[in-house]
């Protein structure tokens, strides 16, 4: 049966809870309000807040933060992998209307949810999504000589804007 409760083993309560999430966070979310982090948890997604007053300095507005946060977090329960989240709000959050966070906030739980199937996906295969590990090289692949000087034209007239750099070499 799907609830849509809010309890508190969906929260994050304890201080090393969040510190697990700030010092490994694995998947990271920005929007132009809120940033998220999280890390893989066992069994459920949990949520915790950081609603700083330096960056949201009245209190009433910081419980609207809240209250949106946890709301939207409720709604979408179902949907998010079982990860600690961590959402902090930016300076923003303070100015924007209740529908415009709504908005963030579902695009963010999208967004990490994305993130955290990509990332499953290259734990199963393997693959880093790399096609090339080595080194890109320079264009000029001819090795510079020992004491050989090389001039380079920055584009102006004017031969102020014109480097010479001289390579020595042992």
């Amino acid at each position: 049966m799907l609830t849509f409760g809010f309890s508190a083993k969906l929260r994050l309560l304890q201080a090393a809870d969040f510190k697990t999430v700030f010092d490994s966070a694995l998947y990271k979310v920005h929007q132009p309000a809120f940033m998220l982090l999280a890390v893989d948890h066992q069994e459920h997604p949990r949520l915790g807040l950081v609603i700083a007053k330096r960056k949201i300095r009245r209190a009433h507005e910081r419980n609207r933060v809240k209250r949106l946060a946890r709301e939207s977090f409720r709604l979408h329960q179902a949907e998010l992998p079982a990860l600690d989240i961590v959402l902090m709000a930016k300076s923003d959050a303070q100015t924007l209307p209740n529908d415009v966070i709504q908005q963030q906030l579902s695009l963010a739980w999208r967004q990490l949810t994305k993130r955290y199937q990509k990332h499953q996906m290259t734990l199963k295969t393997g693959d880093t999504g790399r096609t090339d590990h080595e080194p890109k090289q320079s264009k000029s692949t001819a090795p510079i000589e020992k004491n050989e000087a090389t001039t380079l034209d920055l584009g102006k007239a004017d031969l102020s804007n014109t480097v010479t750099i001289a390579r020595n070499s042992e």
